[in-house]
């Protein structure tokens, strides 16, 4: 993450309307999960919120959230920009282990649109895929991610919090977890620590919720795989073509004529009929 960038971008939103999405996200009030001791964030409000206030609170300094409203935030950042209700059980089962009753919240509200949580996990995926949330990766799975290195109080004092978010399935998500290490020894960047633990609790979490690989590595090949083809760069209607004549679908994030990004990236095998997600403008 770049500080300055994220710095610029509260500057263009003003800290009237970055406090406004804030309240969206529920920063300011209890996610309602159905345990008790719950707290809430503690923040600036927005008329409080000067130039130095805006600046640090636009790369994640200056406000204290809970690790559950965290969570919370990037379940709707992913799950098509609906603010979620979490809470501790699915269903319901007796002695026999039959289902007694489905635990089914409410949508919530939607406070992001559509397309913008599109191409979230699109971006997210990506920081698996190329970026610092590597670690993470498991092959045959679509994950997307979000590293994080946190300074303690008070600065200087080399004490940080390491941390990850991640998703999966990238395209569908049916898990959003969340990993923090305190104090971490040694190194400290959160990708790096968290990073393989990640991978280890959705490793295991993905085949309890009935997700199954979507596309194979070369050490596991079964039938006849098809190599991802490199169309980064190509006009989108040769691009189409391409993966039509491999036998591949896609999916396109974006307008315009011309492929920026793609994943899975170019070079990996994957089962015939699967979909390639094409960022375009």
């Amino acid at each position: 993450m770049s500080n300055p960038v994220f710095m610029v971008i509260g500057e263009r939103l003003g800290a009237e309307l970055f406090h406004d999405y804030l309240m969206r996200f529920g920063f300011h009030e209890k996610t309602g999960i159905d345990l008790p001791g719950e707290a809430v964030g503690i923040m600036y409000a927005a008329e409080k919120m000067g130039p130095v206030e805006l600046a640090t609170m636009s790369f994640g300094q200056s406000l204290t959230i809970t690790p559950l409203q965290l969570v919370r935030a990037a379940a709707t950042v992913v799950n098509g920009g609906y603010l979620v209700t979490p809470h501790i059980g699915m269903r319901l089962l007796d002695e026999n282990g039959t289902v007694v009753q489905e635990f089914a919240p409410p949508q919530g509200e939607q406070i992001l649109p559509t397309d913008v949580s599109d191409s979230m996990r699109f971006i997210l995926e990506s920081v698996v895929s190329v970026g610092t949330g590597q670690r993470t990766y498991i092959p045959g799975f679509r994950v997307g991610a979000k590293t994080a290195t946190s300074q303690k109080l008070p600065r200087g004092s080399g004490k940080y919090i390491s941390s990850i978010m991640a998703f999966a399935p990238a395209d569908a998500p049916a898990v959003v977890a969340l990993v923090l290490v305190d104090e971490p020894q040694g190194t400290y960047y959160g990708g790096q620590v968290t990073g393989p633990i990640m991978q280890i609790l959705l490793e295991n979490v993905l085949p309890y919720l009935g997700v199954t690989p979507i596309y194979v590595t070369e050490d596991e090949q079964e039938g006849a795989p098809v190599l991802v083809p490199d169309l980064r760069g190509l006009p989108k209607k040769e691009a189409l073509q391409i993966l039509k004549d491999s036998e591949l679908t896609h999916d396109l994030i974006g307008t315009g004529d011309t492929v920026l990004e793609q994943f899975p990236i170019a070079g990996e095998l994957v089962n015939r009929g699967e979909r390639v997600l094409l960022r375009i403008k």
